[in-house]
């Protein structure tokens, strides 16, 4: 006949005990370092800069009374937040792309044509999207439309240029000032904005020459 040992038997749950404690330490240990590990992209719509750019847009075009009210409040209130947040991301990525890009190859002894098709394309599209979801910028403008030569001998002056008019563009105090009274700001920017995305457009066609001519070799 078999004899029982209590201290034996309680020595064997003890083991089992701690050996349960210490394998939930290392799973939680680990999962907490893939966590870190991991970031979650930010979402543009919470970049306060620009979105309070986006704010106070919107808050100017319903000063002016451009902005009509829906019937249904709640797809009323859909629709501005999808509105913002995509507002927000392009005047984020218009800054982006004038300091990692435009800017950067302005100054460089051999532009990347590759680098700025791709780049000017973006940024024309994103201008463009704001010039036609933006009542404030949208004035009447009875000046003379500007206009760019598609000369590749001219590409070392429209970087810079470019760049100017993006930074004055983000920089415009028709964003931050809570005044409607000022057609003159709202008429700059536009033209401003205007000028962007020509400008964009016809550097795009010039570094766009080189992969044609490839193409054909």
């Amino acid at each position: 006949m078999k004899s029982h040992h209590p201290l034996r038997n309680q020595g064997i749950i003890l083991s089992i005990v701690l050996f349960a404690v210490m394998a939930a330490l290392v799973l939680s240990v680990f999962g907490s370092q893939q966590q870190s590990a991991y970031k979650v992209p930010v979402d543009p719509s919470q970049r306060p800069k620009f979105r309070a750019m986006v704010e106070t847009i919107n808050q100017r075009a319903r000063e002016l009374g451009l902005i009509s009210v829906n019937d249904d409040p709640d797809q009323e209130a859909f629709v501005r937040r999808r509105q913002t947040a995509q507002l927000t991301e392009d005047f984020e990525k218009m800054h982006r792309i004038n300091i990692e890009t435009i800017a950067t190859q302005s100054s460089a002894t051999s532009p990347d044509y590759k680098t700025l098709c791709s780049a000017t394309a973006d940024l024309k599209a994103r201008a463009t999207r704001i010039k036609y979801n933006v009542p404030v910028l949208q004035v009447a403008d009875k000046g003379e439309k500007i206009r760019y030569d598609e000369n590749p001998d001219h590409l070392s002056s429209m970087l810079p240029e470019l760049s100017r008019l993006i930074e004055t563009f983000l920089g415009s105090p028709v964003f931050r000032l809570s005044s409607p009274n000022d057609a003159e700001l709202r008429l700059k920017a536009s033209r401003d904005l205007d000028a962007i995305i020509k400008l964009s457009d016809t550097i795009n066609k010039i570094t766009k020459r080189p992969t044609k001519i490839a193409a054909i070799r």
